[in-house]
């Protein structure tokens, strides 16, 4: 449920008096803005009368000067603090979104778009800073200029043609009223638009290599022209709104003018007022022209701004489901025995569950590898390990805790993994090994290194470990990559270890060394091996084979090759060296591998 107080007011109740010195310092200039028609009519009506000396001349020349200047340093001093209260609430805001984004559970960004996420925290912010930058200041200016300036030229030149004057402006709030739906409407389009822009944007970015393999840069042309045309199309339905609204404005505050130069030249004839008043009317309604014509800018932004503020506070709105439970134990350190006990899962948008009455146990430093067909459920159970999903209650029990009575961050930092997508940080290599909260030497991270069999791979390139990667790594090899995410993990001092299919990019050789390694390094460690292949989980104190989420086979790699399964029918396909399989009539060679 969202809160009823937009971010801007929760924003200004916390930093008032903040607001109140720019409010003050903006309104100490237009004060003195408004001396400048006082001055005026005197020196009109001295011109007029023919009362006014050279040392009067000087006198309101010396007066001009420090109204201006006044009125200048004043106005500079309110304009540089507003503005800056808006940079605080532009950094606070995009600070909440990204603190906010790091509590969702993965699966929240599976059902998003990434552009419409950098549309919140870029597009949508700027138009919240819009609101402080010029919202308010135009806002604080109006008041200020339009109250004082109506009553002196009421009080003190003639209420009956301030009347007359002020008569068509209530048309502004009408024409608002008429307009704001309208321009809430196109606003919120305009900033799906760029949403979906930014989307098209960054997946042409990540699939560059598979756009060219397929020489689909025409379509994906097309398909970026298409989304341009759409982000132009509602931006300008956005801009005739608002140029409709603008236009019909500055022809209420013609008419306003108009009156002034009529009704007021036949008073001054009648001498019903001087020409010093009519000069200082006339002077005061144009210093009204400019606030009044914001008074619509003001309410188009806030329009925009209210569109913005309900899709970022839906963002803010969204409640974590992964986080610490109420009764969480004090627990700092595990050990790293493993217990799942009659786990079953199933997403919320799956249609059948994906894991089935698992039941393993894991003590202390064993390793359990886990084989299967795609879709069997073997990255799913790792989800539940580390809790990127919530598995059931008395499910999953770690150092025969629940999982979900282990506070999280004692979780996570008691598990290195290696992911499937070997995900790698556009920084150097360096930083990517030493991805973790614990400092560690260079020296460490170069064990980690020769640990993952990549050191002789980083050394040889330009910058060594110091090599800046490209976005998510791209820059190295496939199997490059999966040797840093292994080094990542190493260098972890934890208790649990997990690789879900991590040597998959490898070749045979380096395979066979980085299991040596593996083997001697964790011997003291909990390990979870996901795999294909048969050669990398065939060591592992114990095996299953998950089909359809279930525990078909279970055993070490010697008694399952005794049981005429899945497994040995995957053993003894990949031990096969070639078969010649056909697409659409063509043989395809693939090699396979000989242990």
């Amino acid at each position: 449920m969202m809160s009823k107080k937009t971010i801007f007011k929760e924003h200004f109740v916390l930093h008032k008096w903040s607001y109140l010195l720019g409010t003050i310092l903006l309104t100490i200039s237009l004060v003195l803005q408004l001396f400048v028609p006082v001055l005026l009519k005197k020196f009109t009506d001295g011109l007029q009368n023919e009362t006014i000396h050279v040392s009067d001349l000087w006198e309101l020349a010396l007066w001009f000067v420090i109204v201006g200047l006044g009125a200048f340093l004043f106005r500079s001093s309110g304009r540089i603090y507003i503005f800056k209260m808006s940079r605080i609430l532009e950094r606070d805001l995009r600070s909440s979104l990204f603190s906010h984004w790091e509590k969702l559970q993965a699966e929240y960004y599976q059902n998003q778009r990434i552009g419409n996420l950098m549309a919140h925290a870029v597009n949508d912010v700027n138009i919240m800073r819009q609101i402080v930058m010029q919202g308010y200041f135009q806002t604080v200016e109006a008041a200020v200029l339009i109250s004082i300036s109506v009553f002196m030229m009421a009080s003190t030149i003639h209420f009956y043609l301030t009347l007359l004057v002020l008569l068509p402006l209530p048309g502004l709030t009408y024409m608002a009223y008429r307009f704001r739906s309208k321009i809430q409407m196109h606003s919120l389009k305009v900033q799906e638009a760029i949403g979906t822009l930014t989307s098209r944007v960054q997946e042409f970015c990540s699939g560059i290599s598979v756009i060219k393999t397929y020489t689909q840069e025409e379509e994906e042309r097309k398909k970026f022209t298409n989304d341009n045309r759409s982000n132009v199309e509602v931006n300008k339905q956005l801009i005739r709104a608002n140029s409709l609204f603008t236009s019909l404005s500055q022809g209420i505050v013609g008419l306003s003018y108009l009156i002034s130069i009529v009704f007021g030249s036949i008073l001054v004839m009648k001498s019903t007022i001087s020409l010093g008043d009519f000069v200082a009317f006339n002077t005061y309604l144009s210093l009204l022209i400019a606030p009044i014509e914001n008074i619509g800018k003001v309410i188009n932004l806030l329009q925009q701004g209210k569109a913005a503020d309900n899709r970022i506070r839906e963002v803010l709105s969204t409640e974590p489901t992964i986080l610490d439970e109420e009764g969480t134990a004090p627990i700092t350190a595990i050990q790293g025995n493993i217990s799942l006990r009659n786990l079953s899962f199933k997403y919320k948008r799956g249609k059948e569950s994906a894991l089935k009455n698992i039941n393993v146990t894991i003590p202390k430093g064993t390793s359990l590898a886990i084989v299967g067909k795609v879709g069997s459920g073997k990255s799913t159970l790792v989800n539940l390990l580390l809790r990127l999903y919530n598995p059931p209650k008395n499910s999953i029990f770690i150092d025969d805790h629940d999982i979900r009575d282990v506070p999280l961050k004692t979780l996570r930092e008691s598990v290195a993994y290696v992911p499937q997508d070997n995900f790698l940080f556009s920084t150097s290599i360096k930083e990517n090994i030493a991805f973790d909260p614990n400092p560690y030497q260079d020296e460490q991270v170069f064990h980690a290194a020769r640990q993952a069999h990549v050191y002789q791979d980083i050394s040889d390139l330009p910058d060594k470990f110091d090599t800046e990667l490209g976005e998510r790594g791209l820059s190295l090899s496939g199997g490059q990559r999966q040797r840093v995410s292994i080094a990542r993990a190493l260098i972890k001092p934890s208790p649990i270890i997990i690789f879900d299919d991590s040597l998959s990019a490898v070749d045979s050789k380096t395979e066979t060394n980085i299991l040596n390694t593996l083997r001697t390094q964790m011997k003291s460690r909990t390990s979870i091996i996901i795999s294909h292949r048969i050669s990398t989980i065939q060591e592992a104190d114990q095996i299953i084979v998950l089909d359809k989420g279930e525990i078909v086979e279970r055993g070490t790699h010697q008694s399952l090759l005794k049981q005429d399964g899945i497994y040995k029918k995957m053993f003894t396909q990949q031990t096969t060296e070639f078969t010649w399989p056909t697409l659409n009539g063509r043989k395809i060679l693939i090699k396979k591998r000989r242990r």
